[in-house]
Order: structure tokens, then sequence, then C-alpha cells
């Protein structure tokens, strides 16, 4: 496969953050609009802004990718469709999508739109990019937990282009998979609202609500920032396409900074790789502006504590020194680094930290502007330092200065400029141009070429006004001139024609990208909402999916172990979701017990479905491979998909599927699109609310399945946050065997529980109960209602699912009403320790 130099794809949270990126050597920009980005609270840009942002990219060689990577609501389709027409005429070179409806929308309206798969789609995996390459996506956005080894075997076996982040802030979960800024504050990662919750005080406590303190700090699941800057060449090596940058939200200076630097270790790396070195400087101007520590995250492998910065989970800058003495104002440090007034530091006090901007220093008894690493310094302070308290650099001045100069300079990313200039008696000034691309064009001014009195035009003159390219994208490569001698022309001449020169020839650079909208566009559009709405209808009234109507609603409950499968159906469970993967601490399936499953469900009438694992790496293809022989084998009715990988095998192997919540349908057309590529039955979004629920058009259909009850997943990850405490003893000795949480500033107990891979799940502090609501519900049309009780023991399932069977038939036989389910929903409380929640059914999403 032959080798070719990766894209360094840069961000730009606004203009300014733009210029810095394509200044300092980006190939390529993702950015986001006004709406349908996952960086809500970024500066982002409107129309107007957007078409400036294409134009100046694209005249300098630097394409722009734009993010609509959230979960769209039905109510916004229109919305987004006119969105998607202008970004189609305006020349985008690429969309990141995450909602599979927007895919299917996409690529009917215009199917030559390259698409990009946002990592918030989750792909892990081979099978999860063939699926995407066969939706017709051209590259796919790796999460970030996938290491070198399974990036090069996906780049093996796979004709995708990849994308891998290089820097920048990590999530604790995997992307696209997070609930816990929803469910906690109703502000939906998925819709571009994370509120970071992650970053937020937590404490690890036993069952008793006793503390574990291994943990060495309040923040446990805040990352460290992701520094790759050393594993360049592996990644050129891997056959990576593009290496992207987080940093939406960051600064312009420092999307400036870490370009630059990016931009030249890259080059190095490319050039000579064998010798390729990283600089202290490099490491140091990364860490000033900005850094939460660094890791290498997962590309060597799960790295345990030290992916975690544990003692703070923002900016800290770099270790400046300790306060010597403190008193009447003033505090003398002796600093470790370079230091200058307008530089900003910040002391760790036992208070909290404190922060300043540095104006003036005194060193040996005088005033100093500047000094230098050893020196002893004295500042005003004006809050309380004590001897001992540490200091941070968290802002240079001159580093600040250096970025700002690329972003407010004349633009020295420019396309050479081959120009000819003919300039005669009785005839007008023509300037004739040619790019470092090819384009070409020509300008006449208007003024007739006469006889100089005093001052002929000469290549110097001429040279000098051409030369003034100014914001312009070109620069003067060479002047051809014929000038006849003793010819006059105004500069003011010279000047107007060289305007209409670089005008031309910009406007040539940029017409290449722009796209008419095709004649039949209303008429595809028309035709893709026809065929959804003819789809719906016809199962609503054939039923061709996997249920049969009738009268009672289908009672699906997904369970941990053998034990809750038994318990499920003897609590009423109509189909049941089991096996597939373990969870440490319960009994483990094999392939004994999973038969004995399928056959127990076969004796009592009940559908039997095998869970498949939720996350499963590339090198983890053989457990993904032998939970679907068991399916096929055993002659289960088919799999509980939790990731598109496991889809695409899925249908390989023509088993019948059903998605998972963790393969979010949130719209109508994302429920077309899975139908389109086979899948069977699909679990809706757990962040829909009760109006969004009534307008989906495929209710009623046995296509779609809502869960009503229990303990929602809010976070899985790579990092056990039990095991990384049991670790720093030098071996993990399996804490995930007892219970344990999470405690949050209020007080609320998250269960921790991890898998038979020691991927650890975070689950809601109280169960989702929507048992009030079930009458509405079913009369909406929903016939498969889902118990989520993987972690549960089997007295709390048999109990939820005989609560569940009796109200729902209660509701068949018109024996329902508001008393009796406000006392169910007492009866579940007193089944639940931690509480219940209605999650999003009545408040949705804020955003």
């Amino acid at each position: 496969m032959e080798k070719r130099k990766p894209e360094l794809l840069a961000p730009a949270g606004d203009p300014q953050a733009l210029k810095a990126a394509v200044e300092n050597g980006a190939d390529a920009v993702y950015l986001g609009g006004e709406m349908f980005g996952a960086r809500a609270y970024a500066g982002n840009f409107d129309h107007s802004a957007l078409k400036s942002a294409l134009g100046y990219a694209h005249a300098r060689n630097v394409r722009i990718y734009i993010t609509v990577n959230t979960l769209v609501d039905n109510r916004e389709l229109g919305e987004f469709t006119d969105y998607l027409f202008f970004l189609y005429q305006e020349g985008a070179d690429a969309l990141i999508v995450q909602d599979l409806g927007v895919v299917g929308l996409i690529k009917k309206l215009f199917p030559d739109f390259p698409l990009h798969a946002s990592t918030q789609m989750t792909v892990h995996n081979t099978a999860g990019a063939k699926f995407l390459a066969e939706m017709g996506f051209q590259r796919v956005i790796l999460a970030r937990e996938v290491g070198l080894a399974d990036i090069m075997e996906i780049r093996k076996k796979s004709f995708m282009d990849l994308e891998v982040f290089i820097h920048g802030a990590l999530c604790f979960c995997y992307s696209g998979q997070c609930l816990l800024s929803s469910m906690i504050g109703g502000r939906s990662g998925n819709r571009g609202c994370c509120a970071q919750p992650c970053r937020l005080p937590y404490h690890l406590v036993d069952e008793k609500g006793r503390e574990l303190r291994d943990i060495p700090g309040e923040y446990p699941l805040s990352p460290k920032d992701l520094m790759l800057l050393r594993e360049l060449p592996d990644l050129i090596n891997a056959g990576i396409y593009s290496l992207k940058i987080e940093g939406r939200m960051k600064s312009p200076e420092y999307v400036a900074t870490v370009v630059r630097i990016y931009r030249e270790a890259l080059d190095r790396a490319w050039d000579d790789p064998q010798n390729y070195t990283v600089s202290s400087q490099e490491i140091h101007d990364l860490a000033l502006v900005f850094n939460r520590g660094f890791t290498t995250g997962y590309f060597h492998g799960n790295p345990g504590r030290q992916l975690i910065g544990y003692s703070r989970p923002n900016n800290r800058g770099l270790y400046l020194g300790r306060v010597l003495k403190s008193g009447k104002g003033n505090t003398a440090f002796k600093t470790r680094l370079p230091l200058e007034a307008g530089d900003e530091i910040e002391f760790w006090t036992g208070e909290g930290c404190r922060g300043l901007t540095v104006q003036k220093m005194r060193f040996m008894g005088r005033e100093a502007e500047q000094v230098s690493p050893g020196s002893q310094v004295d500042i005003s302070v004006p809050f309380h330092v004590q001897k001992g308290d540490r200091i941070f650099k968290t802002r240079d001045q001159r580093l600040t200065e250096q970025a700002r100069e690329t972003i407010t300079g004349i633009s020295t990313r420019r396309v050479p400029l081959y120009v000819r200039v003919m300039a005669h008696l009785g005839e007008p000034l023509l300037l004739e141009g040619r790019d470092g691309d090819g384009f070409f064009a020509a300008a006449q001014g208007e003024f007739i070429g006469e006889k100089a009195i005093k001052h002929e035009l000469t290549r110097k003159t001429v040279q000098a006004q051409v030369d003034r390219l100014g914001n312009t994208p070109f620069i003067l490569a060479d002047l051809e001139a014929d000038i006849e001698p003793g010819v006059m022309f105004p500069v003011s001449e010279i000047n107007a024609v060289r305007r209409q020169l670089t005008k031309a020839l910009e406007n040539d650079r940029l017409c290449r990208f722009q796209r008419s909208l095709p004649g039949d566009l209303q008429d595809r559009e028309k035709a893709y909402w026809s065929r959804l709405k003819e789809r719906a209808t016809v199962n609503k009234k054939r039923r061709e999916g996997m249920y049969q109507k009738r009268p009672r609603p289908y009672l699906a409950v997904a369970v941990g172990d053998y034990a809750g499968l038994t318990a499920a159906l003897n609590g009423g469970a109509d189909l049941v979701y089991f096996g597939g993967y373990s969870i440490r601490g319960k009994e483990q399936w094999n392939e004994q017990r999973m038969r004995s499953g399928v056959e127990e469900c076969r004796r009592r009438g009940v559908r039997p479905f095998l869970i498949l694992p939720r996350i499963w790496q590339e090198h983890q293809e053989n457990a993904a491979m032998k939970a679907l022989k068991y399916a096929q084998t055993l002659a289960a009715d088919g799999v509980l998909a939790g990731d598109l990988g496991g889809c695409f095998l899925s249908l390989q192997g023509d088993l019948k599927v059903v998605t998972d919540f963790s393969v979010p349908v949130f719209n109508d057309a994302a429920t077309n699109t899975l139908l389109d590529a086979g899948v069977n039955c699909l679990t809706l979004s757990p962040e829909l609310n009760r109006k969004q629920l009534q307008h989906l058009t495929f209710k009623g259909t046995g296509l779609l399945e809502l869960i009503v009850h229990g303990a929602l997943p809010l976070v899985i990850s790579e990092h056990c946050v039990l095991g990384a405490a049991s670790r720093g003893k030098g071996k993990c000795d399996a804490p995930c065997l007892k219970p344990s949480y999470l405690k949050d500033r209020l007080g609320y107990l998250f269960p921790l529980v991890c898998d038979q891979s020691c991927r650890m799940t975070i689950y809601n502090s109280r169960e989702l109960c929507l048992i009030e609501h079930i009458a509405e519900i079913i009369g909406a049309g929903y016939d498969i209602l889902r118990l989520e009780l993987r972690p549960s023991t089997a007295d709390h399932v048999q109990r939820v699912t005989s609560i569940y069977r009796r109200a729902c038939d209660a509701v068949v036989d018109g024996d329902w009403s508001t008393g009796k389910a406000k006392s169910v929903w007492e009866e579940l409380s007193e089944l639940s320790q931690a509480g219940l929640t209605r999650g999003h059914y009545l408040r949705g999403v804020v955003c």
C-alpha cells in the first residue's frame, strides 16, 4: 500500500481560529454552523461567516469540513434540509455526521456529497467501518480508545480513509455513548450541549457509603489531554489519512500554537522519519498554551491511572516554583521558568487555586520586565498565600503574541502568482496572471497609454504596484514586462487593474468548489418522505416485521445472568435479551447456560435473543463472532446489537437484528436508514421525550422498541475507576466483584459495573420508571416495551417484570386508572433503593 502524507486537520470555533489554523499550516479545518454541531457553546459560524470561511480557505487550498454531528429531532429536519442545500451549493468539502437519519437523507438528496463518520458514531472495529462504507461514507473518525495495533488492522481490512485524534481533550466515555450530562442536567452531548460532568469531583464509595481512599484525587473521571506528537511516525506508517487536533472550544492562540507545532513536526516525520525527534521546547509550548497533563491515551494500550488527572480538571500550566515567603502583599519565589510582565500565573493554596497577571516584578532590588529561570523575584499578590504554596505558569505572553501575529498580520499562506504586464501607447493596460495551480485570468484597464512627459513607466514601478497583494491569497512569484519605452500609466490604474486580476483569479479558484442544486431536487426530497410514510403505513397494516399485531404489548426484558433470565420468564416476559457477554460479579455466561436459556424460553413460548457486546475492539473480534455463532447454532430468534460493527456482522450472518439504544434512533429518518440496511427492530433513544415520541411516524408498526424501566447505562469506558485504584497497590484485586459507587457533590450514588473485558459502565443513580404513563405509551402505539435489568438481582427482575406485566394487561383490559398508576409507582419505589426517575419522558433535553 502506497504511503501518503497525512492531512493535518485543525479545529475552528470562530473566524479568528480559522485564520489561526490556516496561517499555521493546517491542510483542512473542521468547523460548525449555528446549529447541528457537537459544540453548541463554541462561537461557531452563521451563514455569512460560513461563506467567508469557505472562500478564505479554498482560495488557499485548505479544505473545510462542516460538523453536522448531532442527533436531529423530527421537527428540525426541514431546517436541516435547508442548511444542507446551503452547504452543498457553497462547496463544503465534506460533512461530519452522527445521525443515521441525516445520513439517509443526504444520500438521497446529494449522493455525491462526501460524508465523514463522526467519532460520535463510536466506530471502533473494521465491521463498523464496513457498515458505513456500504452507506456511502468516505472516511471514518475512529474512537479515541482504538490503539495503534487495532488501527493498523482496521486500515488493512477496510478501504475507508481513517482519521484519528492526535491532540486535545479526551472524553472519559466512548464518544456518542455518554448520557451522563443528559441525565444529570438535561444537557445532551448528543445534541452538542455536554456540560462536562466528568470534570466534576466524585468520591469512590462502597455499598455502605464508606469512602475508598485509594484514588489520588477528587476527579476520577477527568482524563488528561491527548498528545501524540512523538507518535507521528507510527501514524504515518499506519497509513492514517487525517490527523485531527481537538479544540473548537479553544482560543485562536491555542489553535495557532498547536497547529504550528504539529505542522513542523509532521513535515519532519514525513521527510526524515529515522531521525525524527521532538524538542523540549515543543512540549513546553504545548503545555503552556493549555494542558491538563498529557497522555498518549489508549494509543499504546490501556494506561490505567496514568490516563486521569486526578487533582485538577482544567488547565494546569507548567510548574513555576514555590512560595518562599509572603507578607504585606508581597510574595517571593524562585522561578524555574522564564517569566515576564504579562504572563499569567496561578497559586495552588490551601483554599483553592487563585490566579493573576504579572504586572511588575522586583529582581535583586530593582524592577524587572523579565527574568531568567533560577531568579528569585518579588511580586504583589492581592490574596492570601503562604510559604510552600505551589505556583504554576498558565499563560506565556511571548507565546501568545507569537500566535496573535499569525492571526492579525498579513496572510503568509499564499499561492504563487506569475504576472505578465503589457503597456503600450494608445492601448489600455493589460495584466495576465497564472497562479501556481494553473488558473489563468486577464484584466484590462480603461486608461489609454499616453506619452510620458516626466515619468515613463518602468518595470520597477509596475512590480512595486503588482506586488501589493495585501490579504489576497497570492504572492508574486515572477513578473514579465512588455513595456513600450516612453509610455505612461497612472499608478492608480495599475492598482485598479491588479485588483481586477486578483479578483478574477480568486473567483476562478473558488468556482471549482461551488455546486449547483440538482434540477430534480424537490422530486427527490418528496420521493424520500413519501416512501418513508408509505413504509410506515404498510407496516402498520400488515405488520411485516418480527412482531405480529396483538392486543397486548410485547414485554421485553434484558437480563445479566441465567437466574435473571428465569426470573424474567416467571414474571411474564414475552421476549428476553441475554448472554453474549458477562457482567463481573454475576454468574458468567457459557454455551451451556445460553443453550439452556434458549430452550427454556422456547418451552414457555418466549422469544430468546442473544446480546452482542456493546463495545468490542478489533482484537476482540473473536468474542463478537463467538456470540454470533451461538445465536446461529442455538437458534435464537435474533441478536441485540449495540454497535454498528455488530449490526454489520449480524446482517452478514443472516440473523434477525434488534439495534440497542446505543445505536441512537432519534427521528423517522434514522428508522428508515436502518430498515434500509436490513435491521428488523430498533430501540429508540432514551433522550426522546413524550412529545417527540408521539410524533414518530413508525409507532404502531412493531418496528420500534421503547425502554420504560430500568437502570440506564450513562457511561461506558475502557478506564476502570476501580481497577485504577486497585493497581495503585501493584495489581488489580478485582474490586468490581463487590458493589461500588461514585458519589457526586449532591450525594447521589452511581453504580459501577464491569464486564468480562474489564470495561466499566456507570449506571444512573436512579432507575428509569414510566409506569405512570404506561397507558399513554401503549395508546400511542408503542407495543414493544423493554425493562433494562441487566445489573439487577433475580428477585428484582421477577418483581419488576411481574408488575409491568400486570400493568400492561390492566391497560389493555380497561382496568387501569390514575390511582392504580400511583399505587404501582409507590410499589416500584420500594423495590428501588436508589429511587426512581422519569428520565427525559416529561422534561426532554434542554438542547
